[in-house]
């Protein structure tokens, strides 16, 4: 068996986790894992109010339940888009 030579990428050595889009019931949002914790991040509902506070909140994920789908502000495809 012969051993794999190919070196990393300084990126592929960076490299910290992975989100991909997801549609919900109420609003867009990422899932994927940063560091082997499976995460969601929503848009801040708080923004509007403190324009110094974060654009999105990143949550530990829980496993679905059967037709339940989280509950926050809508996000539009745009701005998913835009944190990718």
């Amino acid at each position: 068996m012969s051993e794999n030579t190919e070196q990393k990428s300084e990126w592929q050595e960076r490299e910290i986790g992975a989100l991909w889009k997801q549609s919900g019931k109420n609003q867009n949002y990422l899932s994927g894992h940063i560091n082997q914790e499976k995460v969601v991040i929503f848009t801040n509902r708080g923004k509007t109010e403190n324009p110094k506070a974060p654009d999105f909140r990143v949550y530990k994920s829980k496993p679905k339940e059967e037709d339940s789908q989280p509950v926050a502000s809508t996000t539009t495809q745009e701005e998913v888009d835009e944190l990718i």
